[in-house]
């Protein structure tokens, strides 16, 4: 007999069960027909379940390496480490005009090639021959909602006098936000623990600014600039952090009296890395643009751009064929970069049945 059920299967349990019936009745015959057996069969199947559904899933959490979902949540609220949740991206397009007109509240703009939509939260009125602001918001939450400048987009109805709109020219508000997944409130709950020794030690900076909405990561590095020199680099959960999110993260320092010495709080500097993409298959021009910016927004400060992984994102896909020709191997962020992915081209060579 095993000195633990725990994630053991039914089979086993069973066994055991059996065994432990035949050591203290002393009885041998446990036919498949006979009462007995009826018996021990039931018995084992209350036992597997309660194991399943109720004690080796707290066991498996009873670590917070092992922890997941709101055990996970449990770990956190215990050091005051709230998980953060989901944010709809919000902000402003540019419309340009070629009359005079009007767009109605909850127009809805979507982003051509894909599923993204995005709606006006007011009516704006516009002068003929004029680039103006379109405030809108995602409609749904999540970071896929992060697009890029140079995105197509259109209204989803004509409006008289309205001649295009355009991402560019615009300014994000708000950044979309994915609900904060087990791996990174993971760590910024083992930072929070870390945090609490004496001293401004590199955890604490980052616990601090990472605690922040709407801060994907935060990098601590000592710099030389003299004793206690350190610069915070912060990426966003859009890439680049806006001032405001820089000015946040300052004043979450300075409530915890952590800018005593020299700390800068900074964003991340920036290396372009050209893409260009061929492919045959059922797919759109933009969704393919948008799964490698989606890519290189989450490799992080000092992430590797590995065209394996980049691959194997487009597997689910079911292309007849994918190359990726730019780059033409693997990209390596400095210790303060981003990695940002340029997409200079998509090209469909073929298009799926």
């Amino acid at each position: 007999m095993r000195e633990s059920w725990i994630d053991k299967n039914d089979s086993v349990i069973r066994d055991d069960i059996v065994s432990i019936a035949k050591e203290k009745t002393g009885l041998t015959n446990f036919k498949s027909a006979g009462v007995l057996r009826g018996f021990i069969e039931v018995l084992a199947s209350v036992v597997f379940f309660i194991y399943k559904t109720a004690i080796n899933p707290i066991y498996a959490n009873a670590t917070l390496d092992g922890a997941t979902g709101v055990f996970l949540s449990f770990w956190g609220l215990a050091l005051g480490v709230v998980r953060k949740g989901e944010n709809k991206a919000a902000g402003h397009f540019t419309g340009h005009s070629y009359g005079e007109g009007s767009i109605p509240e909850g127009t809805w703009i979507v982003v051509e090639g894909t599923e993204l939509r995005y709606k006006a939260t007011r009516k704006i009125s516009f002068q003929a021959d004029a680039d103006f602001p379109i405030p809108v918001t995602a409609e749904f939450a999540g970071s896929d909602y992060n697009i890029g400048s140079e995105m197509p987009v259109r209204c989803t109805r004509v409006i008289p006098g309205l001649d295009s709109v355009e991402v560019g020219g615009g300014r994000q508000t708000a950044p979309g936000e994915n609900a904060e997944g087990d791996g990174s409130y993971r760590e910024r709950i083992k930072n929070r623990w870390r945090s609490q020794t004496l001293g401004d030690t590199k955890a604490t900076y980052k616990y601090y600014a990472e605690e922040v909405g709407g801060v994907r990561e935060a990098k601590i590095i000592r710099t030389p600039r003299g004793p206690g020199s350190t610069d915070v680099v912060v990426a966003s959960v859009a890439g680049l952090p806006a001032a405001e999110l820089i000015e946040k993260v300052e004043a979450n320092l300075n409530s915890h009296e952590l800018m005593g010495f020299d700390v800068l709080v900074k964003a991340p500097d920036v290396a372009n890395v050209p893409v260009r993409i061929e492919y045959a298959g059922n797919a759109d021009e933009a969704d393919i643009a948008l799964i490698a910016e989606s890519y290189a927004r989450g490799l992080g400060i000092g992430g590797r751009l590995a065209l394996r992984d980049l691959y194997a994102i487009y597997e689910p896909l079911g292309l007849k064929t994918v190359e990726i020709i730019s780059p033409a191997r693997d990209a390596q962020a400095a210790e303060a970069e981003i990695i940002q992915a340029d997409i200079q081209s998509v090209n469909i060579t073929e298009k799926g049945a």
